[in-house]
């Protein structure tokens, strides 16, 4: 796991990136996938890419350097809809679909 961001800078980054999120979740299309570990991961990894490339890039994308390239990778990227069709789950696994999130909450309570 990658260190607490503590400066402001990453305080502010992370916060925008978490701003962002709740709006697009507020749309009402797709869940926060339940799974914390996930999230934070994907959080931090779209708070660092805000910081080092002024853009929520998908972390699990490589930013090239390339604007034309890069700009299909900021988030939510344009393929998110046809992999959470496909999968349940976009491919960094920050937003996924009200079934995906229904059955992993199910799996949870099945567990405890």
């Amino acid at each position: 796991m990658g260190r607490p961001m503590t400066s402001p800078e990453e305080q502010h980054a992370r916060a925008r990136v978490e701003r962002m999120v709740e709006r697009y979740l507020a749309r009402g299309r797709y869940r926060l996938n339940p799974d914390a570990v996930t999230v934070e991961h994907v959080l931090a990894g779209l708070a660092r890419n805000l910081i080092q490339h002024k853009r929520w890039y998908c972390p699990c994308r490589e930013v090239t350097g390339e604007p034309a390239r890069d700009r299909r990778n900021i988030c939510p990227c344009p393929q998110h809809h046809q992999d959470i069709a496909r999968d349940g789950f976009c491919e960094c696994g920050l937003f996924v679909s009200e079934d995906y999130a229904a059955a992993q909450s199910r799996r949870a309570d099945k567990e405890a």
